[in-house]
């Protein structure tokens, strides 16, 4: 059961999976083929001890997050958690279809996005954020969320917008589609002392609304982290999405839901 009060209050909550086997396979996979790539068996924690140089862990991640997506590891895992998610977000849910994986190296900042909000790049407080954990994340591994923030409008974090300082972060670049931010709005760095590291097991996720502050500076923690965060949403959320019409997909529907559809469908094909 998802702490509903928790996250009402606080903005995040932590989730124990109810079935956390499609992570176990995810982490298999993803082992499996970075062990492909770098031709010797390294494992996830260990990353960062064969991939020291930024354009080879470039040039991994892209590869890595191309077989994620291809493999559609994402999906099935939300999907396994609808017990959970259907009582917190509604019985007529979309998840998003190219979730962002994560590889963040000890003691390397470039690896990570530093503090913000999503609502700051288009991003709705209707969007749920899920990060799921394929390795256990220590607390000075971990990302930080600012508890409380999810319920406070934007100004009252004062950012300044600059161009990312990595060359290789354009619109529309790889980096950029790995989740990058070519045009970053940087938060005062006070924020740091209101942040909170939430350590996660594998079979845990932390999800958080769009609208609360969270990042990580540099993992200071000994192990690579590698997590992905996928996006779920109510089908019915104001939300408006015709400039990104295809980021999510369906991922269930009520049985009003799925009859209507059927209806509609079958009066389509009956005039056609």
């Amino acid at each position: 059961m998802i702490d509903i009060e928790h996250f009402s209050e606080k903005g995040w909550v932590v989730i124990d999976f109810a079935d956390p086997s499609p992570v176990l396979r995810a982490r298999e996979a993803l082992q499996k083929k970075l062990s492909e790539l770098l031709g010797k068996n390294i494992s996830l924690e260990d990353y960062h001890k064969e991939v020291e140089d930024d354009q080879l862990h470039t040039e991994t991640q892209i590869k890595m997050t191309e077989f994620f997506r291809k493999s559609k590891l994402g999906k099935p895992i939300i999907e396994a958690q609808l017990s959970l998610l259907k009582p917190f977000v509604g019985l007529d849910l979309l998840v998003q279809r190219n979730p962002y994986l994560r590889m963040a190296r000890p003691n390397k900042p470039q690896d990570n996005i530093g503090y913000h909000r999503d609502t700051y790049y288009g991003g709705s407080p209707y969007e749920l954020s899920m990060l799921v954990s394929y390795v256990d994340i220590a607390a000075p591994s971990a990302l930080q969320v600012m508890t409380g923030s999810h319920t406070l409008p934007d100004d009252y974090f004062p950012t300044t917008q600059i161009t990312n300082p990595d060359a290789n972060v354009t619109k529309g670049s790889s980096k950029h589609q790995l989740g990058f931010l070519y045009a970053p709005k940087v938060m005062d760095p006070s924020v740091e002392k209101n942040m909170l590291a939430v350590p996660l097991k594998i079979g845990q996720a932390i999800a958080f609304s769009l609208s609360t502050v969270h990042g990580c500076v540099v993992n200071k923690g000994e192990a690579t982290r590698w997590s992905s965060d996928i996006r779920v949403m109510n089908s019915f959320a104001p939300v408006d999405l015709s400039a990104r019409p295809d980021y999510y997909e369906p991922l269930c529907d009520s049985s009003v839901t799925a009859q209507a559809k059927d209806y509609f469908l079958a009066s389509q094909n009956h005039s056609s």
